[in-house]
């Protein structure tokens, strides 16, 4: 497998693994209960910040590639 495989099943389990975490855990960072909105705004920051990684990957794929 090439190393680019093994990073992309790597930053996928990772981001499930984080979304699993912020998604059951019952208070948050500060001590808080986690509402609905709480979690789903959480996701959203986690996948806000993937999307970068991921835009980052395909930028950097594409220099590679030619």
């Amino acid at each position: 497998m090439s190393r680019w495989r093994i990073t992309n099943i790597i930053l996928v389990v990772l981001f499930a693994s984080l979304a699993l975490f912020l998604w059951l855990r019952p208070y948050d960072g500060t001590g808080t209960a986690n509402t609905m909105n709480v979690k789903l705004i959480s996701l959203a920051v986690l996948i806000v910040f993937f999307a970068f990684i991921g835009l980052i990957e395909l930028i950097v794929y594409l220099f590679v590639k030619k």
